[in-house]
């Protein structure tokens, strides 16, 4: 008899949760496996590349308001009331000494609202922390529940004392790093007995397919083209990059970097490259459905993250065999070799152009970068699939 699953998570807009979800999502065997999947907001890119045998659940009625859909008076009134109180909760959150997540403040204050799901599952999951979590903790009924974590939660906003009452009702918390398991682990004894490794999912051969969809037009051939990849977010260290271009172009070097990633940075960041006149050398691309053509084309795939819950982007380029400079983020060592296949660089603008001048200036160091990405094998965490089936089945 089939088991029957139910997936959750805000959206399939492109990021390394969602891309790893719908990866996973195309790996399951639906013969052995039934799968509902719930997000807040439809719409997002990644849609397309779900496999059709996904069933996706209707939007809650609170997110499908504040998506505009047509509600009757006295409904609207009702969810009237709950987003101004969210509203101003959220307005107070920025004058607390320790200020809350805003997921946190989001769902205390609209959890009276949200309906449960009636259907019974064998398993919940929850594919993020947030939202996705405390509605499987709070609004399904599971015979297990399971959540993900891929994020650097122990250096996040999220109040861990708040956020324990909805991992009580979890009983196993999916971690997608090394360093991520460990600091999860350390939290509280109850989470160490919880704690589960799984690598964010990657098929290799999902990538090599989509990288070869379109062309780019975008790129110059005459000169260096840099990639970066990843949401316009403090966290991805964008002002630092815009330094190392600035270090860059002043230097002599004939080169123009892209940023693919769409967020709440982006005026401040454009500000910036408008400030120091590098509009022909620093280009922020928007969203891209498809990243993957612009990876396998770059000369050089560049990450200044200060954070990241893996480094799924640092991944796929290598599997799409770029060279690769990254900032040593907690997770970096267990991506890249140093010196091996890729560098590592320290975190800020002295090191990270250092970083991409060594393969500008050393072409038989970035050719023995390449042969070596070229005899390594992929980085594939299909096989991360047998430890998924095992905690569904157990």
């Amino acid at each position: 008899m089939k088991k029957i699953l139910l997936f959750v998570i805000d959206s399939l807009t492109i990021g390394g949760a969602e891309k790893s979800l719908v990866s996973l999502l195309n790996l399951i065997d639906y013969t052995k496996y039934d799968v509902d999947l719930l997000l807040f907001r439809k719409g997002g890119e990644l849609e397309k590349y779900l496999p059709q045998s996904v069933n996706i659940l209707p939007v809650p009625e609170y997110y499908r308001f504040n998506n505009k859909e047509r509600f009757l008076f006295h409904e609207k009134l009702k969810f009237y009331y709950y987003r101004l109180k969210t509203l101003l909760n959220l307005r107070l959150n920025n004058y607390r000494m320790q200020s809350l997540h805003t997921e946190q403040i989001v769902f205390k204050n609209i959890k009276k609202i949200l309906v449960p799901i009636q259907k019974k599952y064998d398993v919940a999951i929850a594919y993020s922390q947030g939202m996705p979590t405390y509605f499987v903790a709070n609004k399904v009924t599971a015979s297990k529940k399971l959540a993900w974590i891929n994020t650097d939660y122990t250096n996040s906003l999220y109040n861990k004392e708040i956020d324990f009452e909805s991992y009580k009702e979890i009983q196993k918390i999916i971690t997608v790093s090394k360093h991520i398991n460990k600091s999860v682990s350390q939290i509280r004894e109850e989470y160490n007995k919880k704690v589960e490794l799984i690598l964010d999912i990657i098929n290799p051969s999902l990538i090599y397919k989509m990288s070869n969809e379109h062309v780019v037009h975008e790129f110059d051939k005459s000169v260096i083209n840099i990639l970066t990849v990843g949401r316009l977010v403090t966290a991805k260290g964008y002002d630092m990059a815009i330094e190392v271009a600035k270090l860059l172009k002043s230097s002599g070097y004939k080169f123009k970097w892209f940023v693919i990633g769409e967020g709440p940075e982006r005026n401040k960041l454009q500000n910036i490259i408008d400030k120091f006149e590098l509009n022909s050398h620093f280009t922020l691309l928007g969203k891209k459905i498809n990243p993957y053509p612009y990876m396998k084309n770059c000369d050089l795939y560049v990450q200044t993250s200060i954070k990241e819950g893996f480094g799924l982007t640092v991944s796929e380029a290598k599997i799409l065999k770029r060279p690769i400079v990254c900032t040593n983020f907690p997770t970096a060592k267990e991506i890249i070799n140093n010196n091996v296949d890729g560098l590592i660089v320290e975190c800020d603008i002295h090191n990270i152009y250092k970083g991409i001048k060594k393969y500008l200036d050393d072409q038989s160091f970035k050719i023995k970068i390449i042969q070596e990405l070229n005899t390594i094998e992929a980085y594939n965490s299909v096989n991360q699939l047998n430890k998924f089936y095992q905690l569904v089945q157990n």
